[in-house]
């Protein structure tokens, strides 16, 4: 067996190096050639969209959370079709939230009415995309839209809220 290691590579993935015959003093020191690869232009774009992401990750939370659960309903969808069942008296809940806490207390301005009310409509329409994911499976084209409709607006009420409010501060003197 010979003392040296070659790799083998498929064709064109990487440069062959010719290591050449070593002559009368076998046991002196090992040379050993390291050959850098240069990442390929798509392996750059995907770092660099990584990277992107990840710095602006809080940013994209409902997109990401989105993406995240419609394999997972599909899934779901494929083990246990009867989990709509289950799931579908949630799609209720927001409007109840809604209406519980119109009826306890009066709402401050008109805008924070209008910004619950929004709220309840998008989380209604999660839930009930949730539900009908579950029993007809998430990649119809029907629920595909209302998928997309229902992550874009969210989205867009995530970007909007997160300018308008400012972050809570401590005051002066409290830790």
């Amino acid at each position: 067996m010979s003392r040296r290691t070659r790799t083998h590579t498929a064709k064109g993935a990487a440069p062959t190096v010719h290591i050449p015959r070593q002559r009368g003093h076998r046991h002196g020191p090992q040379v050993i050639v390291v050959v850098s690869d240069e990442p390929t232009l798509t392996a750059r774009a995907a770092a660099a969209t990584g990277r992107w992401v990840w710095k602006h990750r809080r940013l994209w939370a409902p997109t990401g959370l989105a993406i995240l659960l419609l394999p997972v309903t599909g899934v779901v969808h494929l083990i246990t079709p009867w989990a709509a069942l289950v799931a579908a008296p949630a799609a209720a809940v927001p409007l109840a939230v809604l209406g519980w806490k119109a009826k306890g207390r009066p709402v401050r301005t008109p805008a924070e009415a209008a910004w619950l009310t929004i709220l309840a409509a998008l989380a209604t329409a999660g839930f009930t995309w949730f539900s009908l994911a579950l029993w007809a499976g998430p990649f119809m084209p029907v629920l595909m839209g209302l998928w997309s409709l229902t992550t874009l607006a969210a989205q867009v009420i995530w970007l909007i809220s997160r300018r308008s409010t400012k972050p809570a501060t401590a005051p002066e003197g409290t830790r």
